[in-house]
C-alpha cells in the first residue's frame, strides 16, 4: 500500500488530474492530507503553489481538510465524496457517484448512477448516464440530462431537470423562482399546499392535478394559478403526469430514515477506508465487495422508506380510475450473506483495536442485509 501524508494548511487547493480506478474523498477537521493507493498504483502527490496535485493509475482513498478547494479531472471508476464544505467540481466520473454532506458541486459527466444527501449550495450536473436519487439540497438544482429515473426530495431552490425515464419529485416554489421538470415517461410532483405559483402542465398520457383550481387548456395540457402566482412551475411528461399538494406522513418517515442512514454511511465509510488500507490479501477480506454492499443496503432502505407511500398512492389512483403509475429507480436487490472469512476478519479487527464494537456490529448488520 502506498501512502503519502502532508500538512497543507487551511483552505488548500487539492487538484486531482486523473484517477484510474475508484476515488474516495473524505473531509476532516485537521489541516492534513493523506492519500492511499495500492502498491503498484503509481500514486503521485506533488506540492504546488496553493496546495497539492494528485494522480494515480489505480483507485485512491484521500483524506483532506474539510475546507479544501477541490478540483478533479477524470475518475475512471466510482466516486464517493463526504464532508467537504467548499464548492468543488469534478469533470468526468466513469461509474457511480455518491455525495454526503458537501458544499455546492458541479459535474460534467457521471457515467453511472448518482446519489446525494445534504448539499449546502447549488447542484449542477450536465449528464447522468443512469438513475439519480437526491435528498436535501439547500440551493438550486440543474440536471441537464438524466438517462434513467429521477427521485428528488427536499430541495429549497428552483429545479431544472430533464429526465429520460420516470421522475418522482417534491419541489419548493420560492418567490421569483422558475422550475422546470421534463420526463420522458411518467412524472409525479408534490408541492406545498400554501404554494404561490403559476403552473403549466403537459403530458402525452393522463393528467392529474388539484380539481379545486380553475384551469384553462394550453396545447396538450393545462395552466392554472395557485395563490398569488409568485413563482413559475412547468411540468412536462411523455407519459402520465400527476401534481399534488401537501406532504404525506410517509415523506416525514422517509426523512427520518434518511437521517439514520446518513450517520450509518458516514461511520462505515471510515471503516471501509481502514479495510482498504490493510490490503485485500489480509485474512481474505474483500473491502471493495463490502463497500458496494454498504451502498446497496442504503439504497434498499431508501426504497423501503418510500415504498409504502407509492403503494398507497397507486391504491388511491385505482379507486379514482386513473392509470397513472410510478416505478421507482431500479437498483440491484440481491443480498448475499456475510462469509465466514468476513466475520472472522471483523472479529480480529475488534481484538486488535482497529474498529470499535459498535462499528463492527453496524457492519455485520449491513452485510446480512439489515438496515
Amino acid at each position: 500500500m502506498e501512502k503519502v501524508t502532508l500538512e497543507i494548511g487551511e483552505s488548500p487547493l487539492v487538484k486531482i488530474t486523473t484517477i484510474g480506478g475508484d476515488l474516495r474523498l473524505s473531509g476532516r477537521d485537521e489541516p492534513i492530507l493523506e492519500a492511499q493507493a495500492p502498491d503498484k498504483g503509481k500514486l503521485q502527490v506533488d506540492e504546488i503553489e496553493e496546495g497539492v496535485e494528485i494522480t494515480a493509475n489505480s483507485g485512491c482513498i484521500l483524506f483532506l481538510p474539510k475546507d479544501a478547494r477541490l478540483e478533479v479531472g477524470e475518475v475512471g471508476g466510482d466516486c464517493r465524496v463526504t464532508d467537504l464544505g467548499n464548492e468543488f467540481m469534478i469533470r468526468t466520473i466513469g461509474g457511480d457517484l455518491s455525495l454526503r454532506r458537501v458544499g455546492a458541486a458541479t459535474f460534467e459527466t457521471i457515467g453511472g448512477d448518482f446519489q446525494s444527501r445534504h448539499i449546502e449550495g447549488n447542484l449542477t450536473v450536465d449528464r447522468i448516464g443512469g438513475d439519480a436519487v437526491i435528498h436535501k439540497v439547500k440551493g438550486d438544482i440543474h440536471l441537464r440530462g438524466v438517462g434513467g429515473d429521477l427521485m428528488l426530495n427536499d430541495s429549497s431552490g428552483q429545479v431544472n431537470a430533464f429526465v429520460g425515464g420516470d421522475a418522482l419529485v417534491t419541489l419548493a416554489t420560492p418567490e421569483g423562482s422558475h422550475s422546470k421538470v421534463q420526463a420522458g415517461s411518467d412524472l409525479s410532483c408534490r408541492i406545498a399546499p400554501e404554494s404561490s405559483v403559476n403552473v403549466s402542465l403537459s403530458a402525452g398520457g393522463d393528467l392529474d392535478y388539484p380539481l379545486v383550481v380553475e384551469s384553462k387548456e394550453q396545447g396538450e395540457g393545462v395552466a392554472f394559478q395557485l395563490g398569488d402566482g409568485e413563482a413559475e412551475l412547468e411540468l412536462t411528461a411523455g407519459g402520465d403526469l400527476c401534481l399534488q399538494t401537501g406532504l404525506r406522513q410517509d415523506d416525514y418517515e422517509d426523512d427520518w430514515v434518511g437521517e439514520i442512514l446518513t450517520e450509518v454511511d458516514a461511520k462505515l465509510a471510515e471503516v471501509e477506508a481502514r479495510f482498504n488500507v490493510m490490503g485485500t490479501g489480509m485474512y481474505g477480506f474483500d473491502a471493495d465487495r463490502i463497500g458496494e454492499r454498504v451502498r446497496r443496503a442504503v439504497r434498499r432502505a431508501e426504497r423501503r422508506a418510500s415504498g409504502k407511500a407509492k403503494r398507497k398512492a397507486a391504491k388511491e389512483k385505482r379507486k379514482t380510475g386513473s392509470s397513472f403509475s410510478w416505478k421507482a429507480p431500479g437498483f440491484g436487490d440481491a443480498v448475499e450473506p456475510a462469509t465466514d472469512e468476513e466475520r472472522l476478519t471483523i472479529l480480529r479487527m475488534v481484538e486488535e483495536g482497529k474498529v470499535s464494537v459498535s462499528e463492527a456490529e453496524a457492519l455485520l448488520k449491513v452485510l446480512e442485509g439489515e438496515s
